[in-house]
């Protein structure tokens, strides 16, 4: 199992360093014989956000004996990252917790998961799972032996942000966001609808 682990984490970590740089931290997490690893990039000179991503989610299995396959990638302002470094981690991991134990799937582009408490203070409550928008397009799936592993980028969004979407789709949440133009990248941001 860990020489398994030790390949998928060199596949993935890999692609990640190639286009963010060097982790600044690694917080791990072991549960049932499984560990996942989160991964924090530090912005680049020239950018203004920080990124947190996974390694080891697609490797966790579901309660079904069914793999998980996802990793998961926050982007947040850079302020945010260093004022809010633990509550960040503790809530994504809070988030694959929820994956793995609670929503018993894998999750995929356009998901949502409803308001919860898992947020940090004064960000929204709601997520949706998106393609890693933005981002070099190697980033987006990655082939690890014969599994097909997604990186899905986690967005907080408001309650109203998830009844538009549940209700007529992506696309409707896309042009209200252009319309007023918040970046998703800003967990303090004002809802769009």
């Amino acid at each position: 199992m860990t020489l398994e682990f030790d390949i998928r984490r060199t596949i993935i970590l890999s692609s990640y360093m190639k286009h963010w740089g060097m982790p600044e931290y690694r917080k791990i997490i072991s549960r049932d014989n499984e560990t996942i690893e989160l991964y924090s990039f530090p912005c680049a000179d020239n950018e203004f956000v920080s990124r947190f991503a996974t390694v080891g989610l697609s490797s966790c299995h579901f309660k079904n004996a069914e793999s998980c396959h996802s990793e998961l990638m926050l982007i947040v302002p850079k302020e945010i990252a260093l004022k809010q470094s633990e509550e960040l981690s503790d809530y994504i991991f809070d988030v694959m917790a929820y994956i793995l134990d609670t929503l018993g799937r894998t999750v995929s582009f356009e998901d949502l998961i409803p308001e919860n408490p898992l947020a940090p203070e004064g960000w929204p409550k709601a997520l949706l799972f998106d393609e890693p928008r933005g981002e070099p397009e190697e980033l987006n799936c990655f082939q690890i032996g014969s599994q097909h592993v997604e990186l899905l980028w986690l967005i907080p969004i408001f309650g109203s942000e998830y009844r538009l979407i549940k209700e007529n789709g992506i696309g409707k949440f896309d042009e209200a966001l252009e319309s007023i133009e918040l970046s998703l990248v800003d967990v303090r941001r004002d809802s769009c609808v």
